[in-house]
Order: C-alpha cells, then sequence, then structure tokens
C-alpha cells in the first residue's frame, strides 16, 4: 500500500508541534460475510510509529478498535520549522507505509 497517509506539521504561536495525520486503511474486524456466511479475515493496523530527529516520540499499537481511515492528532514539543516528521504503520497482513512531512 503506498501513499496511504496524508499528514501536516504546523508550529504554533507557543511553539509547540500540532501534527495532524489521516491514514487511508479499511481497518476491517473479522466478519461474516451475509451473503456466504463465510468469516471474512480481520485487517488492520498494528502498529504507527512517529520519529521526529531519528527519535521515535510515538510508538503505538493499535487493533481492530481503530475506525477505517483512522485520524490522529497531537502535539509536539521541541521541533521547528523545516524540520521533517516521520511516520510509519504496519498492519497484521505486513503491509507497510511511511510519508514524511515538513513543519510548517
Amino acid at each position: 500500500m503506498a501513499n496511504t497517509i496524508r499528514a501536516k506539521a504546523e508550529l504554533g504561536p507557543s511553539g509547540m508541534t500540532t501534527v495532524k495525520l489521516i491514514i487511508t486503511h479499511p481497518m476491517l474486524i473479522e466478519r461474516t460475510d451475509a451473503k456466504t456466511g463465510q468469516v471474512l479475515p480481520p485487517h488492520f493496523i498494528e502498529e504507527v510509529t512517529i520519529e521526529h530527529k531519528g527519535e521515535t516520540v510515538i510508538a503505538a499499537a493499535w487493533g481492530q478498535a481503530i475506525s477505517t481511515n483512522p485520524f490522529f492528532q497531537f502535539d509536539l514539543a521541541g521541533a521547528g520549522k523545516g524540520d521533517e516528521i516521520t511516520i510509519s504503520w504496519r498492519d497484521n497482513r505486513g503491509q507497510t507505509d511511511s510519508a514524511k512531512t515538513a513543519v510548517i
């Protein structure tokens, strides 16, 4: 899966950087197909990692309870304009994606 992450990082007047991101992912729970009765396997993000200046600032364990196309927002101290924030994820099927966004 490529290009699944949209992110924006904005330095606020207080010196905190607000990072907002949306990940395009189905986040499916185990379910039964209504027409066939067949059990359909889950497909969800298990791990999200956020890095700034080569250091992990967030390592989140996600699961089936997270909604489709999840939105995630957090504040980060110590980032300056032009700094890169790296976002990556891995799901239960081994699929991954990553993206970088610069602080504006």
